[in-house]
C-alpha cells in the first residue's frame, strides 16, 4: 500500500487504460503514480512521473524532467521502493519550494 502523505488526489488513471493513479502534492510540485491492469495479478508495475502543478482550481500540471529527481518517467515493481522514493521526493519538493520562495522574494525586493 502507498504511503498517504501529501497523498492530493487519488482517481482512474485518465488515459483509458484502466488502472489507478496516485498523486501527490507539495507545494507546486508532485509525483503521479499509475498502475495499470497486468496480465499476472502478483506483478506490481508503477509507472512515475515527477509533475508539476498548474496554479488553477482544476487538478492540472505539466511532467516535470528538469529536476534532480527523474529525468524520464520511473518504474517501480513494488510498493516499498516506491515509498521510498516518495519520502525523499517530498523533502526535496519541500526544499525546492523553499528555494523558489526566496528567488520569489528577491525579485520582489
Amino acid at each position: 500500500m502507498l504511503i498517504q502523505e501529501n497523498l492530493y488526489l487519488t482517481r482512474s488513471a485518465p488515459d483509458g487504460e484502466g488502472g489507478q493513479q496516485f498523486l501527490y502534492k507539495v507545494n507546486q510540485y508532485g509525483v503521479s503514480a499509475i498502475s495499470r491492469p497486468q496480465e499476472e495479478i502478483a506483478q506490481i508495475h508503477w509507472d512515475v512521473e515527477v509533475i508539476k502543478y498548474r496554479e488553477t482550481e482544476a487538478v492540472k500540471f505539466d511532467v516535470c524532467h528538469d529536476t534532480e529527481l527523474a529525468e524520464k518517467p520511473l518504474v517501480f515493481h513494488n510498493d516499498s521502493s516506491l515509498n521510498e522514493f516518495l519520502k525523499k521526493a517530498f523533502g526535496y519538493f519541500k526544499e525546492l519550494g523553499f528555494l523558489e520562495g526566496m528567488i520569489t522574494n528577491d525579485k520582489e525586493t
